[in-house]
């Protein structure tokens, strides 16, 4: 039905309800309908959902996030059925038009990847130990916290070149990663968004912060290097006494291939213990619990590595660039 019913759009209702253009009026005259009563306003109160709408934007029917297959089947039969009731003036194609020219759009909401940038996929996951002590799936009866969340990492061209040192390098040189990129991957990508939507680490909340990257190997074909570190993070400056924190270490590897001026592998795994929960990712497990963030190179071909960080709301404070 999703597919051959309806013509899918996704789109972050943060953005929507925010932008001043016609997409934007658009989504919030659609999204209050009868059930959300008042208009919330811009900016105001989430709209988050899954809507099935008209091409005029008449409400057909609605349902929040994080619901099961077999409920979103019903849903979606329920809209179909409203559809097959509209007058034939409302729904038969060609009688609903819509303006080829949107008219200008709020490019303050536009989020798009730096222009040679690099896209790295970003998966947060809950764990667990088993009896002898190793790493293993968690159990999470809240919502899908159980599975692996997704965001991603943004870099500037200028941001990944820094990861390749300027000079000829060689085996066993070790540097610093850039402090931008290190407390960008700290603050924004090392959260627990299994649940919902976290609240981001503030710059405070970086205790102690340590990448280094080693070169393993470099010809004329390729640089290797291996990345290690370790975080804390924590919302008071006794850890111990935190309500909310994260104490990992980091293993990774950056891969540069010099013909084709890319970095083609970033790898990274972080585990450690993390302990909280935000005011939207309630349902923590109790005390400390291993969680681990992959890192993987995003190949940016999909229209789905186009979908920005989280963090990314704040533009400038995700690159580093608020005053």
């Amino acid at each position: 039905m999703a597919k051959e019913d309806f013509v899918p759009v996704a789109c972050d209702d943060w953005y929507q309800r925010r932008r001043k253009d016609a997409e934007g009026d658009f989504w919030r005259k659609a999204s209050v309908g009868a059930e959300h009563g008042a208009d919330m306003g811009d900016g105001g109160g989430t709209r988050q959902g899954i809507y099935m709408l008209t091409a005029d934007g008449t409400l057909l029917a609605r349902k929040n996030a994080g619901q099961n297959p077999a409920v979103m089947r019903d849903v979606l039969k329920e809209a179909l059925a409203k559809w097959k009731r509209l007058p034939d003036d409302r729904r038969l194609p060609g009688k609903v038009q819509v303006p080829t020219d949107p008219g200008p759009l709020d490019g303050g909401y536009t989020r798009k990847p730096p222009a040679n940038g690099l896209i790295v996929n970003v998966y947060p996951r809950l764990l667990d130990t088993n009896p002898l002590g190793e790493l293993c799936e968690a159990e999470c009866k809240i919502g899908d916290g159980n599975e692996a969340a997704r965001d991603h990492l943004w870099l500037t061209e200028a941001e990944w070149r820094s990861l390749v040192p300027a000079k000829e390098p060689r085996a066993g040189h070790t540097f610093d990663v850039p402090a931008p990129i290190a407390r960008r991957i700290a603050r924004f990508h090392l959260v627990d968004n299994t649940r919902g939507e976290p609240p981001m680490w503030q710059a405070a909340d970086v205790r102690s912060l340590r990448m280094t990257l080693t070169v393993e190997s470099a010809d004329a074909k390729a640089i290797k290097l291996r990345l290690d570190g370790a975080v804390l993070l924590a919302t008071g400056p006794d850890a111990e006494k935190a309500k909310r924190g994260y104490d990992a270490g980091l293993l990774g590897y950056v891969e540069y291939d010099r013909s084709k001026d890319r970095l083609t592998r970033f790898d990274v795994v972080v585990a450690g213990d993390h302990w909280g929960e935000g005011p939207y990712t309630g349902g923590a497990r109790p005390g400390r619990k291993p969680m681990g963030v992959v890192f993987e190179l995003a190949h940016g071909d999909k229209p789905a590595d186009a979908v920005p960080p989280q963090a990314a709301r704040e533009q400038a404070v995700y690159f580093g660039r608020e005053r």
